[in-house]
């Protein structure tokens, strides 16, 4: 992800973040998942454009899943081959043709405002360039208190806690918000490693084909279970929110991710 408001990815961050085959870990694995029930427990609704969206990673699974995404990439990146032809690279957001900003519904935003100085300035241009827009996703790393050398290499600014992600997303009187922290177990696993060793591996490690690979989709949906069992205001190290800008389908109180009779019903 690159933008003028924010940090700009080199190769070597490029490289790290989606080496080959990094779709088969259980982290991208879990996401997507994660992502995927959100979006039809709160009923959002294409076009989607995930902006931001680096190699397509996420336009390739979500699409897998019977979503209408498409991506868009500032940098000038190697789409991967499953999000061919439905992703967009080396162009800004806020320049792509004005009949197709006005058809996108909803926008995404995986793991980019953090990269963003001044978020709230660059989600309001997105707002007001996106005519149609009803909903906003967004998933951010979570928890200061694990800012790290991964936090670092990776360019971010900070990381949020419920709070701040909502301070910074909510920019009307009428949004509806549902915010939950994921990836619960990795939360003192993180803590424990930074106190011992002061810093993480900033790349990820790619599971090789067979075994290794059925390993992570196990250690992927044990995470879905926790964050479907365990409240969601328990700290993990992601956050996940959905914005709701017009209508209050969301329920009342906010806070609020999808139960798993809602998830179970709709499962396809």
């Amino acid at each position: 992800m690159t933008d003028d408001h924010g940090t700009a990815f080199d190769r070597d961050q490029f490289d790290a973040i989606y080496p080959p085959g990094v779709e088969r870990h259980y982290w991208n694995i879990c996401r997507d998942r994660m992502i995927a029930g959100h979006l039809r427990a709160a009923g959002v609704e294409g076009p989607m454009l995930e902006v931001g969206c680096g190699r397509g990673l996420v336009v390739a699974g979500l699409r897998r899943m019977g979503f209408d995404l498409r991506g868009v990439e500032r940098a000038k990146v190697d789409v991967v081959p499953a999000a061919a032809g439905h992703v967009t690279t080396g162009i800004d957001a806020l320049l792509l043709d004005a009949e197709q900003r006005a058809t996108i519904r909803t926008i995404l935003l995986l793991d980019v405002i953090e990269h963003i100085a001044d978020p709230v300035g660059f989600i309001a241009g997105l707002r007001q360039a996106y005519p149609a827009l009803r909903w906003m996703v967004y998933t951010v790393p979570a928890r200061q208190e694990l800012f790290s050398n991964y936090d670092r290499f990776n360019r971010h600014f900070r990381r949020y806690d419920r709070a701040t992600l909502r301070a910074h997303i909510t920019t009307g009187i009428k949004d509806h918000i549902r915010i939950a922290y994921f990836f619960h177990a990795l939360y003192p696993a993180a803590r424990l490693l930074l106190a011992t060793r002061g810093e993480r591996k900033p790349a990820f490690n790619v599971p090789a084909p067979g075994l290794p690979s059925m390993l992570h989709r196990l250690i992927a949906w044990y995470f879905l279970m926790e964050a479907r069992l365990l409240p969601h205001g328990w700290w993990g190290t992601s956050l996940i929110a959905v914005v709701d800008l017009v209508e209050p389908k969301l329920k009342a109180g906010g806070d609020q991710a999808p139960s798993s009779s809602q998830r179970t019903s709709r499962k396809r």
